[in-house]
């Protein structure tokens, strides 16, 4: 059957039962072990047609599911030492006690003020996921500022993931009751902390609770000294470098922290010669079976600190300052001046409360970007392949993350990728770059992905190997009305005082930062 023919079979059949068993004719029951699931379907546009609808059946079967809940826990919430029903529930369907609970929560918000939520999981329009993020971050609105978000929310449900709907419902939670956002941030902060997991096999996790701007600060730093060490000939994935730093900075905190920070002559003793940049980089070590040197420095005390970490010390003892990492903030001015109450953007994190916009404003060097009557940041060109640091800075505040549909990568560990290509005279500007994670840019330069870029608008639309399009609307930001005219209405501030230098566009083709295919 074609993908038309089981368009067919599909068309006007209601989401429940009867879908259901439209879909048992039409999904075989089982493949044998070497079956290749092409020679069953030989048009592919028929697979992805019958998974959208058995989603649909799956998000009806779970509005069913918060039915039945309710039935056993109640439809009122109650004290917690009398909601003795959310114990019955959890021994019959084998959940925990806080998933029971939390099962709970979004059942009794679905069922009630956010009822057009529920009808839309009920309908099929939405997943679980989806619905369970929009009444997470709507919880802290009252019912009348709740409801004046949710439609907007669900009509961006309907091409957007479960987390880009939830950072779009913790915005919309910001604008609609900035008082209150400013007060829960004041009381979360008093929350940070650190916890400690044990794992299996000698393992162990870390999960630390920071305010959003430090822990961009962490994940940035993170980043850059795991990224230096890719010329140092280390052969460790991208991750195990980030750890491996975290474990090494941590050492050296403690060094301060006791006064025992070595200086710099005894340091170089202690690590061997410290490269000064006029000295012969050292004959590579045969290989054997045991660890590799950067994989035993990781696994020593001070000692065996990295050399990056090495060289980072000796700046610091030098009396020198390291250029911090770049983290950017992008809100709008009148926000930033105290006019108005429209929350900003902090890179790789979303949304945040007007007055911590303001402090992180205030603590750092402007660097400012135009932006448009629609609050899309606005366009500067070059005429050779790479672009400047200033455009790939631009590009990736314009678009903050992989411009593949449901792609959440921060753009800043993207390629910048030429719509159209650099040999067939696409432009290097910001009209004609977007960022593509490296799956992603590999699915569009040999998948068969096709992309299309407007350049006016700035909307992404994908079209798949079999045919369907998808489209990736740009991030827009806030430009209030009270705005003063003159300066940009938007401007993006690194959170610390000094340049920024943008990273390689596209990274070397025998990149180890991920593992294969990559």
């Amino acid at each position: 059957m074609s993908g038309n023919g089981v368009a067919e079979r599909l068309a006007g059949v209601p989401v429940g039962p009867a879908l259901a068993a439209v879909l048992e004719e039409l999904t075989p029951v089982r493949y044998r072990a070497g079956d290749d699931v092409r020679e069953v379907f030989p048009d592919n546009t028929e697979q992805v047609l019958i998974a959208q609808a058995w989603q649909k059946v799956v998000a009806w079967s779970e509005a069913g599911l918060n039915r039945a809940v309710l039935s056993i826990t109640g439809n009122q919430l109650g004290p917690e030492d009398e909601d003795w029903g959310r114990e019955e529930a959890a021994a019959a369907l084998r959940w925990s006690a806080q998933g029971t609970h939390e099962r709970t929560i979004v059942a009794r918000a679905l069922a009630g003020r956010l009822f057009l939520t529920g009808r839309a999981l009920a309908e099929g329009r939405i997943t679980y996921r989806h619905a369970a993020e929009i009444v997470e971050r709507l919880e802290p609105l009252d019912d009348d500022k709740a409801a004046e978000v949710e439609e907007g929310l669900l009509a961006a449900a309907r091409s957007k993931t479960p987390a880009q709907v939830g950072r779009l419902a913790r915005k919309a939670a910001l604008k609609a009751d900035p008082k209150g956002a400013e007060k829960r941030a004041k009381k979360a902060r008093k929350g940070r902390r650190v916890d400690f997991y044990a794992l299996a096999d000698a393992m162990a996790e870390m999960r630390a609770i920071l305010p959003a701007a430090d822990a961009a600060r962490v994940r940035a730093a993170l980043d850059r000294i795991a990224g230096r060490s890719r010329s140092e000939g280390d052969d460790r994935w991208i991750d195990a470098r980030r750890a491996d730093a975290l474990v090494a900075l941590t050492e050296l905190g403690l060094l301060t922290a006791d006064g025992a920070l070595p200086l710099p002559e005894e340091l170089a003793t202690a690590n061997g010669s410290a490269k000064t940049g006029s000295e012969p980089e050292p004959e590579p070590e045969p290989e054997s079976e045991t660890e590799s040197a950067p994989e035993a420095q990781a696994a020593c005390g001070i000692r065996g600190l990295p050399q990056r970490c090495i060289d980072l010390i000796r700046t610091v003892l030098a009396g020198k300052r390291a250029t911090p990492p770049r983290v950017a903030l992008t809100a709008p001015l009148s926000t930033v001046l105290g006019g108005s109450n429209s929350p900003g953007d902090l890179t790789g994190y979303g949304p945040i409360p007007p007055s911590i916009v303001r402090e992180l404003a205030a603590s750092g060097r402007w660097e400012k970007w135009a932006t448009d009557q629609n609050g899309v940041v606005t366009d500067l060109g070059r005429s050779t392949y790479r672009p400047t640091a200033e455009l790939a800075d631009l590009v990736r505040a314009t678009y903050p993350t992989c411009m593949f549909p449901g792609c959440s990568q921060p753009s800043y560990r993207c390629d910048l990728d030429h719509t159209v290509r650099f040999v067939d005279g696409g432009q290097t500007s910001a009209a004609n770059l977007v960022p593509l994670c490296r799956r992603h840019h590999r699915a569009k330069d040999e998948a068969g992905w096709k992309l299309h870029h407007d350049s006016d608008t700035g909307i992404c639309t994908w079209t798949s190997p079999v045919g369907r399009t998808y489209t990736v609307d740009p991030p827009t930001h806030d430009n209030d009305e009270a705005a003063p005219s003159g300066p940009p209405a938007d401007w993006t501030v690194p959170l610390e005082p000094t340049p920024v230098v943008a990273p390689p566009v596209t990274p070397p083709s025998d990149d180890p930062d991920e593992p294969p295919p990559f």
